[in-house]
């Protein structure tokens, strides 16, 4: 019985994480706060010498420490998100206790009455607006009943609630409206992976559908040619029939190996990973693959003496690399050499052949698509797709004539440039 392997873990959810964090963040700062608020207390009553109703402050202080302590234990790496409304509650419960020991320590002329702005920002910054509003309201609600209390005579309280409406209003809009721009850039963002992840999908496809159209044409051809003289001359004699229809059969078997096979390409795209290989082998492979498929001449390779590199691959590096060697076959036959060389950063591999070259449009414009020297419409996307291809690979492709042809030359980074793998 074959056993049945472990399911994977889940991945934690982003958002469950963020909220967890933001819960976390709020603890820490409260200690912070409270541990600042002692401080300055006793900085005040012994440096200072001002007299301060240290009992009822100290309550306020250990309500606090309590609620902090009672917070921390119910956070959970594994529990539910926290919600809005609870770090609301959370952010109105400090705004009360800060107006209480601002109460209890001079009120509205007590410089830290500007720390009530601390609660307003993280509710507008962790909270959704709707239930941000509330603590806005309740933080200048309370900076006003500091100003009823009573003040020294000549020390008015108006200007400094005037100037806490106004400090809030500001900070809170100015937050909301960054909040908004970076809300839109993150969804910019992820439309923009979203389009690319399409694109690469789109570019892996045209390439398998390149080299099935060069793979196809063969087996097509003769199919053609073969039915073609049957209508011009007629059906032939039994032996010759009988030889006919066994080579179209296996030309149609080889039709229909090759569209499985890209079917089997296709999959692995979309469900395999990037692997590692030897540059020497993997292009030796890459070029008997497109010999033996295409019933073309092998490719000579010469290989610069060097390390052993390796490089990331992909199944759809191996169908750029057919539909380059398509190309350049189609545009000089029977003429194509291959080079492999190693710098100390790159994997190069040079194409060449001895054909007219490229055009001009196409060396201006390398890899830009229906840019092709053929006159027939809709060609010049076979480069477009193979520099895509590499792109994702972190590789280039760089195109120039020659003494005697076009030159292709591919660049992918090596994965072992700290040493020589061997």
């Amino acid at each position: 019985m074959t056993p049945v392997p472990p399911a994977a873990a889940p991945r934690p959810d982003p958002d469950h994480v963020a909220a967890h964090d933001t819960a976390w963040l709020l603890v820490q700062i409260r200690w912070v706060a409270i541990a600042s608020q002692f401080a300055a207390t006793v900085y005040a009553a012994q440096v200072l010498g001002i007299d301060l109703p240290r009992g009822q402050m100290a309550t306020v202080s250990a309500l606090l420490v309590a609620f902090n302590l009672l917070t921390a234990l119910s956070l959970r790496p594994k529990g539910p998100p926290v919600p809005d409304w609870v770090i609301a509650a959370q952010l109105g419960f400090d705004t009360l206790a800060g107006t209480m020991l601002l109460a209890l320590s001079g009120g509205a002329l007590n410089p830290f009455t500007l720390l009530l702005l601390v609660p307003v920002m993280l509710a507008v910054s962790l909270c959704a607006p709707a239930r941000a509003l509330p603590i806005y309201l309740l933080a200048n609600a309370c900076v006003w009943g500091l100003t009823l209390l009573p003040a020294p005579p000549g020390r008015g309280t108006g200007a400094i609630f005037l100037a806490f409406i106004l400090a809030s209003t500001i900070l809170s809009w100015f937050t909301l409206r960054l909040r908004a721009n970076l809300a839109a850039r993150a969804a910019a963002i992820e439309a923009l992976h979203r389009e690319r992840a399409e694109a690469d999908q789109l570019v892996g496809l045209g390439l398998l559908a390149s080299g099935m159209a060069h793979e196809l044409g063969t087996p097509l051809t003769t199919l053609a040619v073969t039915l073609d003289d049957w209508a011009e001359l007629g059906l032939p004699d039994e032996p010759g029939r009988s030889a006919a229809l066994s080579a179209m059969i296996a030309e149609v078997k080889r039709c229909r190996e090759i569209v499985s096979r890209t079917l089997r390409a296709a999959g692995r795209e979309r469900f395999e990973a990037a692997a590692e290989v030897r540059a020497e082998p993997e292009f030796r492979r890459l070029l008997a693959l497109w010999s033996m498929t295409r019933d073309r001449s092998p490719v000579p390779l010469a290989v610069t003496p060097g390390p052993q590199a390796r490089f990331l691959t992909e199944p759809m590096f191996e169908a750029a690399a057919l539909n380059l060697l398509d190309n350049a076959e189609a545009a000089a036959p029977g003429t194509l050499a291959a080079t492999l060389s190693v710098t100390a950063e790159d994997v190069v591999f040079t194409l060449t052949d001895r054909g007219p070259g490229f055009p001009a449009a196409v060396l201006d414009h390398p890899g830009a698509p229906f840019v092709s020297g053929s006159p027939e419409a809709g060609r010049g996307l076979g480069l477009f797709l193979t520099r895509n291809a590499l792109a994702r690979l972190g590789g280039r492709m760089e195109l120039s004539n020659g003494d005697r042809g076009a030159v292709i030359r591919i660049t992918l980074p090596r994965l072992d440039r700290d040493g020589d793998l061997a």
